[in-house]
């Protein structure tokens, strides 16, 4: 007959059995990062800064003790806009120097990375920011543009506008209408006429025409909501900036 001591023994020892197999398994099968429920996700600020004659370089970006994809594309995203900015901006230094060459060595160019972002929804379920970009890299003006990058923690994985919408197989339609209102009052505000504007391209029902957005964490009252951005020149011409509009999800 087996003892009560040797029985709690054996529950003791399958207890560890399992836990140690799971964090095998979780280790091996599973790089992802668990975060527990209500467990607060902290976002440290990186810098990159390089006065490097020509270039001025400021870049502050997101990483997160934990979530390594995001980390790695967060990363990706400035390395990638690095190059590109150095790349331009030296070919087109190497082509003004050459045509006039006396003036450029009066009056020496810069070129210019500027990236920021901005937060939306930051908890265990996403991680939602979006990159402001501009960048001079010679010519008569600089550029500005966004770059989304919304993560969910979960499923390692990017979180597409389509993926908001479960099911509902008109939600361009929806947004489009929403959007195209509420630009309309923000351009008619702005300018002094209409004309030069593009809505029905540039807030049509079409993917690419909202595929800059941010995840806004839900209110209080439960309401979730989306940040869509509109770049210069995406609506409007482009001395008229960029545009923004929340939309109720």
């Amino acid at each position: 007959m087996i003892s009560k001591k040797a029985v709690i023994l054996f529950v003791i020892l399958a207890v560890f059995l399992i836990a140690g197999a799971s964090f095998f398994l979780d280790k091996n099968f599973s790089p992802r990062i668990w975060f527990p429920s209500g467990a607060k996700i902290i976002i440290q600020d990186q810098q990159i800064t390089d006065n490097t004659k020509p270039f001025k370089i400021a870049i502050t970006y997101p990483q997160i003790a934990g979530l390594e994809d995001f980390n790695q594309k967060a990363k990706a995203i400035v390395d990638k806009e690095i190059a590109d900015f150095k790349k331009n901006s030296l070919e087109n230094d190497t082509a003004v120097k050459a045509v006039d060459p006396i003036s450029y060595a009066k009056y020496p160019r810069t070129y210019e990375l500027n990236i920021g972002y901005d937060k939306g929804q930051i908890d265990n379920n996403i991680v939602s920011v979006i990159f402001n970009v501009y960048n001079f890299e010679g010519g008569a003006h600089g550029a500005s543009y966004f770059v989304p990058l919304n993560f969910n923690v979960k499923t390692n994985q990017e979180v597409k506008l389509v993926d908001l919408f479960p099911g509902q197989s008109d939600y361009l339609q929806k947004i489009s209408a929403f959007c195209t209102q509420d630009l309309t009052k923000q351009l008619t505000k702005a300018l002094d006429s209409l004309d030069g504007t593009y809505l029905a391209d540039g807030a049509g029902p079409k993917a690419e025409n909202f595929q800059f957005f941010l995840i806004n964490p839900s209110t209080s009252s439960g309401q979730a909501t989306i940040t869509f951005y509109f770049p210069q020149y995406q609506v409007a011409y482009g001395s008229a900036g960029d545009f923004k509009v929340i939309f109720p999800r």
